[in-house]
């Protein structure tokens, strides 16, 4: 009998975690998708162009105060944008995180000719380009 309780309390312990971190993970979906539904549908993103010295200069710029320190954590290891972890992509997450919050005009998507405008959302899992 003393088994079957320990063996009961134990289920019913993992039942509740597994109820606990499923309520986060559709609550975290949920609200990355509310973000999505706000794109307006133009973004920034790195062009081909740019070489992987411009980018990281780009990346090492928005995420400083002289870029006006942009929230670079999504990007950094263990950061919903992380994956894929290439300067491009890191890249183009920070620069729409810039021209966003400046107006989403052409003139915020220059980079030194290293941006460019696109209609298509790159936006990929939970890493949610916004789109204002």
């Amino acid at each position: 009998m003393v088994t079957k309780t320990k063996t009961l309390r134990s289920l019913s312990l993992t039942l509740l975690l597994f109820i606990l971190v499923s309520t986060v993970s559709v609550t975290s979906a949920l609200r990355n998708l509310s973000r999505a539904a706000e794109n307006k549908g133009v973004w920034c993103v790195a062009n081909n162009k740019a070489t992987d010295q411009q980018l990281q200069d780009t990346i090492d710029w928005c995420c400083s105060d002289a870029g006006g320190f942009r929230d670079c954590r999504p990007i950094n290891p263990g950061g919903v944008c992380y994956e894929p972890n290439t300067l491009r992509d890191h890249a183009s997450y920070v620069m729409n995180s810039y021209y966003q919050e400046l107006g989403s005009t052409k003139k915020q998507c220059t980079f030194s000719g290293t941006g460019t405008e696109v209609r298509h959302d790159p936006s990929h899992g939970a890493c949610v380009y916004v789109s204002y």
